[in-house]
């Protein structure tokens, strides 16, 4: 479908298929559902997970290079990285509560393994929960901006640059701050 669309002049016309709603809505429930199974997948001791996480990096790779390749390479990141800053982001950190998870299981420090297991389901889950308004964000992205492939680049740029700055912020920075406020409110 790719190869017709780049040989019609669209190369993303993917995007434009189907109705908003629909796309959003489908895109949403699948990236929600792929990032739990990754989340559940450090079950088995971080393996699934890991075997998770490389084939969709696989997937991704070969894609993106596909439009490197066709002589697309910069379009195609100021067109599917629209969406695919948050989402991308996003599912590589459903791999690391997956990680969280399954690590909880091979190292469970000083606890009984069960207790290790517990501690980590809640920590991981805890980053899951906060992935989902994420998902919902990238879905509606993808189903009613991304479609817009012609937009100017200073407005993709700037959407994509505001997605990094916000995953960057609600995962790192806040998280950073919030430890910090809690230890000195501990020491007080």
């Amino acid at each position: 479908m790719t190869e017709d669309n780049i040989a019609k002049g669209d190369p993303f016309g993917v995007y434009k298929s189907g109705d908003r709603l629909g796309m959003f809505l489908h895109i949403a429930v699948n990236n929600i559902r792929v990032s739990f199974m990754l989340f559940v997948a450090g079950l088995f001791v971080s393996i699934g997970t890991v075997w998770m996480l490389f084939q969709n990096g696989v997937m991704l790779g070969a894609f993106q290079y596909y439009f490197f390749a066709k002589g697309l390479g910069l379009k195609s990141i100021l067109v599917i990285w629209i969406h695919g800053t948050l989402e991308i982001s996003s599912i590589i950190i459903a791999g690391a509560a997956g990680l969280i998870l399954g690590n909880s299981i091979l190292f469970p420090r000083t606890h009984k393994r069960l207790d290790s297991l517990k501690n980590g389901a809640k920590d991981g889950l805890k980053c899951m929960i906060g992935l989902v308004p994420v998902f919902l964000t990238a879905a509606f992205l993808e189903g009613f901006v991304t479609r817009y492939s012609t937009m100017p680049v200073w407005l993709s740029a700037s959407i994509l640059l505001l997605s990094l700055a916000f995953i960057i912020w609600y995962f790192v920075i806040y998280p950073v701050r919030v430890e910090r406020k809690m230890k000195s409110s501990a020491s007080s």
